[in-house]
């Protein structure tokens, strides 16, 4: 399989490959903190370990097709945030993706630049009919960047949170091939 994961740059950001020389940052920006996990599906990281070694996986995972970016602030060189295409279904022409960002970065505009990125990438380099992303109702914030992107809403589900079971709303949101000009600049 080829490489889909590609350098992106916006005005601001840098969206990479993670490597394992990113652990110490990313453990400390994002993947240690409570708030940022609050409504993601994995837990903290306890230690640096667990970063380095879910960083290791994704490099594999790269020469498998995945599609997982470090987003990094241009001007410093920081590793900020994440996203990634979280369910990838080439076969049934869409992915889902995710994505998370260090608390120090809220309220920039950040993760709406690296998510209009990201969602033109995808669009013009495959047969995908549409990317979805879900969030849950009480993180209005990831909704405003979703809306932002030009995410219309698909669906409202009750459904189980992963870590903890007990049952939350998500908002399914789409951005269709058919609702935009491959976003023709």
């Amino acid at each position: 399989m080829t490489m889909r994961t590609r350098r992106l740059l916006t005005d601001r950001l840098e969206l990479r490959r993670f490597t394992e020389a990113d652990a110490e940052a990313c453990f400390r920006n994002w993947m240690s903190d409570l708030e940022v996990a609050r409504f993601v599906t994995w837990d903290i990281h306890r230690d640096v370990s667990e970063t380095r070694s879910i960083i290791a996986t994704w490099v594999r995972e790269y020469g498998m097709g995945s599609m997982d970016w470090c987003i990094v602030l241009r001007s410093t060189g920081e590793p900020i945030g994440s996203i990634t295409a979280v369910r990838d279904h080439p076969d049934r022409k869409y992915c889902e993706v995710g994505y998370c960002l260090s608390q120090r970065y809220w309220d920039n505009g950040y993760m709406t630049e690296a998510l209009r990125a990201v969602s033109r990438y995808i669009l013009d380099t495959t047969d995908y009919i549409f990317i979805q992303a879900r969030y849950d109702t009480e993180n209005e914030a990831s909704g405003r960047v979703l809306e932002k992107s030009n995410y219309k809403e698909a669906c409202v589900r009750e459904l189980p949170d992963p870590k903890t079971g007990r049952t939350r709303t998500y908002r399914f949101m789409r951005l269709m091939r058919s609702d935009v000009m491959l976003f023709a600049d």
